[in-house]
Order: C-alpha cells, then structure tokens, then sequence
C-alpha cells in the first residue's frame, strides 16, 4: 500500500474520532511496517521523514485524543524514519526541510518532559514507555539530521540556506529552547523511576555535549552549564534531592551505571566550555582575576586527596542547579567545589564509576587549556594519579586508559616547566611532608592516596628527577616510617611436614600473611606499587643494600620483620640483574641466620617466617644460577622444616618445593640427593656439640624420609657419631630419644632396601655354577679365607653355659652348631648390611634401659634390623643376644603393658623368620609369660585400655606361634582352654576366634573336648570326666562355636 494512501487513512480516522478507534490502531501498524518497508527498499530518507512528520503532528500535539498504544506506535514510525540503514556510508540525513524540523522539535520534547511545557497549566502523565520512545526520537534527530535547508520564506530568514542542526536551532529557535530541553533530560535523569530512561537521558546529554553535538557550541552552552554541573554531580555523587523538589516521594538513587554516565556526561561538557585556551590578554586577566576567588576559596578547598574531607566546609549547592551570579569567576570556583567532591569517589566499589572519573579527570588536565592555572587542575592530578596506581596494569580498558594518563604526563613533565610540571612537584613535597601522618596514623583512605600519590608521581617525574626529589626524605624519613607502619601477623596452620610428600608438584601450600594496616588489596596494590617505584627510583640492588644495612645495623627488633618483608618484596627485581646470584648471596645470608636464631619468641617466629619468605621470593628469580647458593640454603631450610612451630615447618616446606622448581629438579627428594653432602657436613658438624642442637637428629631422620635408602651410602659417619651419642648420653632423656628416633629412621631405610634388593635378587635367574663363573671363584675364596679368620659374624655368640641349662633335642644341638659356624649350615649366607649390625650392637643393651620410651624405640630398631639381616648369617647370633631382654619385656609390670605389647611385635617377626630356633623357646620362655597374662585377665566385666591392647597383642602373637612352631600336648592343651575364655568378651572376640581357627589343623580335638565340656556340642557334658584348666560352665561362649571354627 502507498504510504501516502496509509497517511490518508490515518488522519481519516482520527477526524473521524473515537467510532473508528480500532482502526486507527490497526493503521498505525500497517504504517510502521511500511516505514520499515521502504526504508530498507531505498526510499529518500527525507522524503519518508516529510510524510511520517505529517502523521506526528496530527498524533502527537497535546491536544489529540489518542491513547499510548497509538502514540507509541507513531513514535516508533518516526524513529524508524530518523533511523537510517547502518549500512550505508552516510548514516545522517542531509536537506532536510526547516519545517519538519520545527514540528518535530516542538512536539517531541512535551512528551518526554517531566514538568509543564511552554505554559501548560497542568501536565499530564506519560507513560514511561512513550517518554522513553519520545527520548530516542529527539535524539536521533539531533544526531542523526546532518544540515537542516530553510527556505527564503522562512519566518526570520532573506535568502535560502542550507546549515548544520546546532546552528539551526541556535539561529531560529527561542533562546530558552535548548535550557528547556536540558531541564527536560536532566529532570529525567535525575528522578526518572525507570532505570532506561535515566541512562538515555545521560547518553543523549553526552551525545549533544559531543563535538559534532547541538550543545557543542560553547557560546550555547555557557549560560546552562552551571545547572548542567550541579545536577550531573548531584547525581553522580547520589546526592540526596532538594526538599522543594517535587515528586520527591518517588525519588530512588542512581545505579553506578547511571552515576558513572553522569560523570562522563560532566566530562564532555567540562571539555566544551574550558576547552578552548583562552587569549594571551584574557588569560592573564584571568589568573589576576583568579588570584582574587582563590584567596576567598582555599579556607573551604585545600587538596582533594591529601587533605581530611572533615576538615574542610563545603558549599551549599544551589537548590535548582542555577546561581545567581553566573561570572567566570563564580562557575569556575563552583566547578572546583564539584570536582573536590567528585574525586571522592575514586574510592567507590563500583569500577564503572572509577573509570568514568578517570576519564573526566584526563579530560580536565589534557583538554582544559583553561584550567591549566586554577587549583582544579590539582585536584585532576591527584584523583588521576590514584586512580592510575590502583586500576590494572594490563588487560583491560581502564588499564589502557591508565597507562594512557599517566604517559601523557610523563610527556608533559619531560618536556615542559608548565603547571603541570609545577603541580606535580607540588605533589610529591606535600606528600613527603604528610607521609609520615598518614602511613601511621592515617585512615584506609589515607594511607591509599598518599601510597598512590608518590607511587604516580616519581613514576611520572622519571627516574633520575625522582631521585632528586625524594633521596634525602627517603634515606632520612621515608624508609622508617613505612616500616614501622608495616605491622605484621601471621595466622595460625596445620600444616605439618609430613602432610607433604616430598613432590614438587605443588603439593605445599602458600603461607599467609597479613599487613594489619593493609588488609584490602587495594592497600595492597598501593603499597606495593609504592615498593616497586622506590626500588626503580634507588635501583633494586641499592634498595636492598639499604635494608641489609638497616637490619644488621639497627638494634630495634620491631623494624626487622617488616624490613624482611620489603627485602621479599625487592630483592626479586635486583636478581633479575646480570649477576643474579651474587646480588641474591646477601639476601640469603641474613635470611639464614635470621633463621638460624635459637630463640622461639614469637617475634623471632615472625622473623624466621619472614625470613623464608623472603628466600621463597628471591630464589625463582636467580633461577638455575641459585644452585651456586646451595651450601647457604639447603641445611638451614631442612632444618626450619623440622621445627616445632607448624607453621616454621610449612614455610621452610613451601621453601624447599620453590628451591627444587628453580633448580629444575623433579622433587625435593632428589634435590636433597643431588646435594647430600651439604646436608651430611651440616649434621656432622652439629653432631660435635649435639646439647647445643638437639633437633640435628630431626633433620636427619627427615632427609633419610625425603631421600629414602639412597641416603645410606652417605650415612656412615653419620651414624658412627650418633651411636657414641646413644652410648654417652643414655642419661639425658630427650637426647638419647631423638638419637634413637633417627636410629629408627636408618634401621626402617635399611630394611626396606634389603628387602627391595632380595626381591630383585629372587627374580634373576643364575648364570652357571659358581665354579664356572671367575668371580664366583674369587667370592668363594673370600667366604674361605674369613670363615678360617673368624670374622663370620660381628655378634658375639653366646656359649652353651650362658643359655638354658636344659637338656636340648637334636634339632637344637644342630642348630647351635650352625650358630656358632653359620657358613656350615646356611651355605650361600651372605653378611648382614653393615649400618645394621652396627645399629643392632649398640641398641641391643637399650633393651634393658631403665627408660620405657627408650625401650620401645629400641624394640622398633631391632624389628627393623631383624627384617634387614633375614637371609645372612648374622640373624641368628642376633637373636641369640636380643633373646633374654626381648623376654624379659613380658615380665610382670603393669605400668609398661605398652612396652610388652610392643615385644610381641618383635616376637612375630622372630616366629616368621626363625622357626626352628623358635621351637624349644616358645615352651621354655614364652609360654610362662603369655600364660600368666592371659590368666590374670578377667573376662567378665569391661577391659581397660591396657589390658585389651596386651591381651589382643598376645593373642595375635600366640596366632603366628601355633602357624610356625609346633607345641607340646601341655601347652596346647592349656592354650585351647585359656583361649576360648576370650571368645564370649566382645573386645577380644575377634583375635581369639583368629588363634582358634589356626589351631583347629594340628589341635582341634583339644578345642572340641573343651567346647564339649561347656556344653557346646551335641555331646552331653557330663559324660566327659572333669579335666584341669577346663573354663567355668557359666562363661559365655557363642552357641554357634563349633559351626564357626568348622569342628
């Protein structure tokens, strides 16, 4: 359908009136389809504008009776008319008629306005929707028409004229039609309940404000631009409203989106006014002009940043964002008083809003020629600079926009002595002078800007001007007062060293610590952008020769932990020099003996801990070189590692996994193997006055965990000493426990190793006889030539007076003569490993100390060495000599039951290893002993502690006998009597179930006859004649035995 027939219709039915209502809907519709249509097939944009300008002025004057459907859809046809295609090259419409222009300026604005227009009494209500619509049109006509063509007939105008909208609108309009228009999107932007329109509102102000905008003129704007100010920063500040406003009730704040247009909006007009430099003669009239304003000024406005807002009055703004006096002097000490308020929120939550002030901010101090020589381009500098440091370095827009500020400063200082040169000097004096106030004593806030200041500033200035500028505060004041601001703490952990495995594959964790003045990590970010500019300023390598000098030269114990702190913070930047590890040598040389310290007060943890902090940071930035520094490091870090404060323990972890990365190592363990004779000689020359470092046994049973049994071949020596130490020092309790807990560690190493290198051993097949092979040969003569020296053995073998006057059976006298000549019996036995024997002559007289703990940990060792000599020659003269003690721990005494548990660990392994050996000895030693515990026990009631982990002990241990050594028909018997005695007790049920079954091969019928006898079979009990040990009828024994045990 032709448009124009389309237009026909619509006028018609609203000639018409309300009986042709719905058509008139439904023509409205066909109308915007076909301004869609046509606009997309080509058709001249302004003759389409002409016709649907037709339609507006008939739908949207005041006085229409139409409903907001309606007027919704005209409006929308209007936008699609101002809207061309995106793409075509020339997205503006050019030539269009003055008339057009006049309707659609005229009735547009009543429709977005939210107060009465050009004298209506009372204004009326629109809907949100069409105010939003009515918005969008007025702006696209703004932006969107290119030149305006009057005609000679036009009222006001001679001669026919082609000329841009802005210019129109000045020439032809009334001159209160763009303050109106103003008033209108500022009104919307302020108290609008929906959020869109309060942000079309702000783009079209920023659009108009624009270069090419109808408010780009600054001749046009000066006169509204002090309310255009005012209510942009009310909102950008979410200021309260004036109580005379209306609808007041209604009023809810700005999002930060809004806000943060706001700020962009006052920007860009900011720009257009002071834009423009000011004449050589009005520019000096100014500054006099100035001079005057600004004296009356500074009681109420000093510096925007480091100056205490509550310190200061400020201004009453002006209820309806005008003033009365609208001179250059009043606008400009009122904008000052607006920027002073707006730069408080370069501390806001919202990013959006920050940028959005960096963005004015950079405007003011690059685009405001004007504003060069007031104090408002102070406050730019110091917002800017903040605001600068604490955005990211890379990565994003506000970073880019930071970088941006900042290098355009920097050109401006190097290469001018202007007022921006003279400002930031400014800056950097009045910093130093608060910085000691502020760092201190100073709120977040505070201490944030004045970080960021200097930081911002010497970045600035460059580094041989910033030298000049800050060297003598900084070596007299500056270093001191931020250490002794720098308080900090460390929380406590439960990391262990034995929740790490050794690995380098990230398994220990950071360990955190706090600066209590500094806990946001904007303050953060501050702080070390202040660190890092100091030490570009000085040199890193100069920094760190400052700290050094402070720490070893300044007695005051509270500027130590945060001077380590920094040195963490820059000896990274210094190592990055050419000679990395030389620069670093002094950084772990402090570090090492802060950690060396004996004390455990807790500042001297804090210092150890900021020490390894410290090496933790240096270390990745020597990298590979830092194996030159490993004789420095490794000892002291294994040895933090076993500390007893967790949280020592975790750093050095942490410390050793970085040192083992940087080195390229592909665990701790393998660099602690790489570099064992550091640690080696470290131990050894602790092991000389082992009273001095009771904790040396500690980082060697830690080494020999990290390491495993590659360690042994190293250990030699390092076992000699420690054996004179068990020997010297058995008296003195904590010693002789830690000797024995690294003897434990070894003999544990050892056993597994031998076990490994038998498996291995098992698994090859032999080449030929020994005979056939040369080097059998020369072996053989070896185990001839010591065989006939008597150096089979390093034990001692006990004669026949020394052991049990009984008469022994064949089998025994056999085995006593493959003692005292193991080679005779055993053949292919080979000698034990010598750490072992040298271990088990020593601890073998511990067995019998008078101190329990030392007891057990020599029952573990012997336990240990005993799988180490399986296979060789010397087990058995071992067990001959541990034998006696060995059974002694199962005497009778209450108060060791721990003790006698633990023997019968070492009896299991002895019962596996040496059957034959075993068999007299069980009878003879054991017997007496197991029998007399399991009697004494008493099966009703509740067990305590000790008696159910010895019972079950002995229990498990009698399991393994009976598996390997045959007993007598006494014993068994006595055995199958006590051992049922334990089957109805709940704690020990299960163990002795478990010695039950094991018997049942070579001693059921004992077990069945006592089961007969309490009645626990189909055989009646009184048939069975009472026999000795048989357990009291009443006690309680499973109905089901039999069935369990399979009798």
């Amino acid at each position: 359908m032709d448009i124009r027939i389309l237009i026909s219709a619509v006028t018609q039915c609203v000639q018409e009136g309300s009986s042709t209502r719905q058509a008139l809907g439904s023509r409205l519709e066909q109308l915007l389809g076909a301004v869609k249509m046509l606009k997309s097939a080509n058709v001249e944009a302004v003759s389409l504008l002409s016709h649907i300008t037709l339609v507006c002025v008939r739908l949207l004057s005041p006085t229409a009776n139409i409903s907001d459907k309606e007027r919704e859809l005209t409006l929308q046809s209007l936008l699609e008319a101002l809207t061309l295609d995106k793409r075509k090259q020339n997205r503006q419409i050019t030539e269009v008629h003055a008339i057009i222009i006049d309707h659609l300026s005229r009735l547009l604005i009543p429709l977005f306005a939210m107060d009465s227009f050009h004298g209506q009494k009372e204004k009326k209500e629109v809907p949100e929707h069409t105010r939003l619509l009515a918005m969008r049109c007025w702006k696209q006509m703004a932006v969107g028409i290119q030149s305006v063509h009057v005609p000679e007939t036009h009222p006001g105008n001679e001669i026919q004229r082609t000329m841009g909208l802005g210019r129109y609108l000045q020439c032809f309009f009334p001159r209160d039609y763009m303050p109106l228009v103003v008033c209108a999107l500022l009104d919307n932007a302020e108290m609008a309940g929906d959020q869109k329109i309060r942000v079309e509102a702000l783009e079209i102000m920023s659009d108009i404000l624009d270069q090419q905008g109808v408010l780009s003129n600054r001749e046009v704007l000066e006169p509204v631009f002090p309310g255009i100010v005012s209510t942009l920063a009310r909102i950008a500040l979410a200021a309260q409203l004036p109580k005379s406003t209306k609808m007041l009730d209604n009023y809810k704040k700005p999002s930060s989106l809004v806000r943060s247009l706001a700020v962009k909006a006052l920007g860009v007009g900011i720009t257009v006014v002071y834009g423009a430099a000011l004449p050589e003669s009005a520019a000096s009239q100014g500054v006099n002009e100035y001079d005057g304003w600004a004296d009356r000024a500074k009681n109420e406005i000093e510096s925007v940043v480091l100056q205490d807002s509550s310190s200061h009055g400020r201004a009453e703004e002006d209820n309806d964002g005008s003033n009365s006096d609208n001179s250059q002097e009043d606008n400009k000490r009122r904008l000052l008083q607006i920027l002073w308020r707006l730069a408080g929120l370069r501390h806001s939550e919202y990013p959006s809003l920050v940028n959005a002030l960096l963005d004015m901010f950079t405007s003011v101090v690059f685009g405001c020629p004007a504003l060069q020589s007031t104090p408002c381009l102070k406050v730019a500098l110091e917002t800017g600079l903040v605001i600068s440091m604490l955005n990211p370095s890379s990565g994003s827009a506000a970073a880019a926009a930071s970088q941006d500020f900042l290098s355009q400063l920097a050109q401006q200082f190097a290469s001018s002595k202007g007022p921006v040169r003279k400002q930031i000097v400014a800056i950097i004096e009045s910093s130093q002078m608060l910085f000691e106030q502020y760092i201190a004593g100073g709120s977040d806030e505070q201490r944030r800007d004045v970080l960021c200041l200097l930081a911002g500033s010497l970045r600035v200035a460059g580094q041989s001007d910033a030298k000049a500028l800050v060297s003598s505060w900084w070596s007299a004041r500056g270093l001191r007062a931020l250490l002794g601001a720098l308080n900090i703490s460390l929380p406590g952990t439960s990391l262990l060293i034995a929740d790490v495995d050794g690995s380098s594959e990230g398994n220990a964790r950071d360990v955190p610590y706090v600066l209590d003045g500094f806990r946001s990590a904007e303050l953060m970010r501050a702080l070390e952008e202040f660190v890092g500019r100091i030490a570009a300023v000085f040199s890193p390598s100069g920094l760190c020769a400052q700290l050094l000098v402070l720490l070893e030269g300044n007695g005051d114990s509270a500027l130590h932990v945060p001077a380590l702190w920094m040195l963490g913070q820059v000896a990274p930047m210094a190592a990055g020099s050419r000679s990395p590890a030389g620069i670093a040598q002094p950084v772990f040389e402090y570090a090492v003996d802060r950690i060396a310290a004996g004390d455990q007060a807790s500042d001297r943890t804090l210092q150890k801990c900021m020490a390894l902090q410290a090496v933790s940071s240096v270390v990745p930035s020597v990298g590979p070189a830092v194996a030159y520094c490993m004789d420095t490091l490794l000892f002291p870090l294994l040895q933090i590692s076993v500390s007893d404060t967790p949280l020592l323990r975790a750093q050095a972890q942490r410390s050793l996994q970085i040192l083992s990365e940087t080195v390229q190592s592909a665990s701790i363990s393998l660099m602690l193997k790489d570099n064992i004779d550091y640690i080696v000689d470290g131990c050894s020359r602790q092991l000389r006055s082992v009273e001095l470092y009771p904790s040396v046994f500690s980082i060697l049973s830690g080494a020999v965990k990290l390491v495993g049994s590659d360690i042994l071949v190293y250990m030699d020596d390092v076992v000699e000493e420690t054996l004179d130490v068990c020997e010297q020092t058995m008296d003195e309790e904590s010693i002789a426990l830690g000797a024995l807990g690294f003897l434990e560690t070894v003999s544990g190493a050892i056993a597994q190793s031998v076990g490994a290198e038998k498996m291995l051993q098992h698994e090859k097949t032999p080449v030929g006889k020994a005979e056939d092979d040369p080097v059998g040969q020369v072996l053989a003569r070896l185990d001839e030539m010591e065989a006939r020296s008597g150096m089979d053995t390093l034990f001692d073998i006990p004669s026949d007076d020394e052991d049990s006057n009984e008469t022994k059976p064949a089998d025994d006298d056999q085995l006593a003569t493959s003692v005292e000549n193991p080679n005779v019996s055993l053949g292919v036995a080979l000698p034990g490993h010598p750490l072992a024997i040298k271990i088990a002559l020593v601890v073998q007289h511990l067995l019998s100390a008078e101190s329990s703990s030392q007891q057990l940990i020599a029952l573990k060792i012997v336990q240990n060495i005993v799988h180490a000599l399986v296979n060789t020659k010397d087990l058995l003269p071992l067990l001959n000599q541990i034998w006696p003690p060995l059974v002694h721990r199962l005497s009778k005494n209450h108060d060791q039951f721990y003790v006698a548990a633990a023997a019968c660990d070492v009896i299991d392994v002895v019962c596996e290893l040496g059957e034959d050996w075993m068999r007299r000895r069980v009878k003879d030693d054991l017997w007496v002993h197991f029998a007399r515990i399991l009697r004494e026990t008493s099966v009703s009631g509740a067990f305590t502690a000790s008696e159910r982990l010895l019972v079950c002990r002995v229990l498990g241990t009698l399991a393994t006998v009976v598996q390997r050594v045959a007993l007598d028909d006494n014993t068994s018997w006595e055995l199958s009597c006590l051992a049922i005695r334990f089957v109805g007790n709940l704690a020990t049920k299960n163990d002795a179930l478990r010695l039950l079954r094991h018997m049942v091969p070579a001693y059921g019928d004992k077990i069945w006859l006592v089961l007969a006898k309490l009645g626990k079979t189909t055989i009646d009990p009184s048939t069975i004649p009472c026999l000795p040990g048989i357990p009291a009828a009443s006690l309680a024994v499973p109905v089901d035995i039999c069935q369990t045990l399979g009798l």
